[in-house]
């Protein structure tokens, strides 16, 4: 029996194994990348197509680009039912002082909280970041008791203080950690001229923080726009549903008809959708500074 020793590689066949290695990690992270966008794009491609097609050829032809595309169905859903109006309405009414109440509120109270670092600010923190770590689930009811005790449930004015509170913590959270990288010389120097608080707040804090409250804008206006489980809990009747809520009425009473329920849900996320391309970069950019500086 004879033994064969293997002769030890050189360089050149070290580096090339290595580039091919390289090369083979690269290709699957493509494939990886492929089949998640696949995932994402399909379920929005389905939408589209059925939200343009005819009612019976949706059962002829699943998958396949409509012959004779139609926007009847977007046209139908505006105007043979008031749900998708007052649903848009509602969300509108909403989601726009929600948005601003907690860029304003957080910004302040992330600002406050950045730069004292006593005890008792550290206690706050915690205290408004623990928010995060609370399922939705373990307050329902107590929320609910509250609003119908205040008279608040089926309000917008109820939707707008339970959506701004729970999105306070998240908020409080991500804004601080930016504060923290907005040089404190900036604001000596304004202190020095003679600015005070509010001054300095507004007219040197806030324009830095543009990118991370232009993320928060997008974020949030996610997460209110298509908030289902609060809508449910508080608003119970017809006039005060937003749109998450008229989707599955609608769904329900159209399944027959899903072209049209599919035109429903598109006409529902293209106020999103047109929100984050408006504001990618900000967003982009708010993300990246985060990253980096904290």
């Amino acid at each position: 029996m004879t033994l064969t020793v293997k002769k030890p590689r050189t360089a050149e066949e070290i580096l090339l194994l290595q580039h091919r290695r390289a090369r083979a990690a690269e290709l699957a992270k493509k494939v990886v990348c492929v089949i998640l966008v696949l995932i994402t794009l399909v379920p929005f491609y389905i939408s589209v197509i059925y939200s343009i097609k005819y009612k019976n050829e949706i059962t002829i032809s699943h998958l396949a680009w409509p012959k004779n595309p139609t926007l009847d169905n977007y046209i139908r859903v505006i105007t043979e039912n008031e749900q998708f109006l007052v649903g848009l309405k509602n969300s509108v009414l909403t989601t726009v002082p929600t948005i601003f109440l907690l860029m304003i509120v957080c910004s302040m109270a992330a600002w406050v909280l950045a730069r004292n670092n006593t005890r008792f600010y550290n206690l706050m923190y915690v205290i408004m970041t623990m928010g995060t770590l609370i399922p939705f689930q373990c307050i329902m009811l107590p929320l609910y008791l509250n609003m119908f005790k205040v008279g608040l449930v089926s309000t917008n004015l109820g939707f707008i203080i339970a959506r701004a509170g729970l999105q306070v913590s998240i908020s409080i959270l991500v804004i601080t950690s930016f504060v923290k990288t907005v040089p404190r010389e900036l604001e000596q120097a304004a202190e020095i001229d003679g600015c005070g608080k509010f001054g300095i707040f507004w007219k040197i804090v806030f324009p830095l923080l543009k990118p991370i409250n232009a993320t928060q804008l997008v974020l949030n206006t996610v997460y209110v726009w298509n908030d289902y489980n609060t809508a449910v809990v508080l608003l119970r009747d017809k006039a005060s549903r937003t749109l998450p809520l008229a989707q599955i009425v609608y769904f329900n009473e159209n399944t027959a008809e899903l072209n049209l329920a599919f035109a429903f849900f598109i006409m529902a996320m293209l106020p999103i959708l047109i929100l984050y391309f408006s504001l990618q970069k900000y967003v982009v950019s708010g993300v990246m500074a985060g990253a980096v500086k904290g």
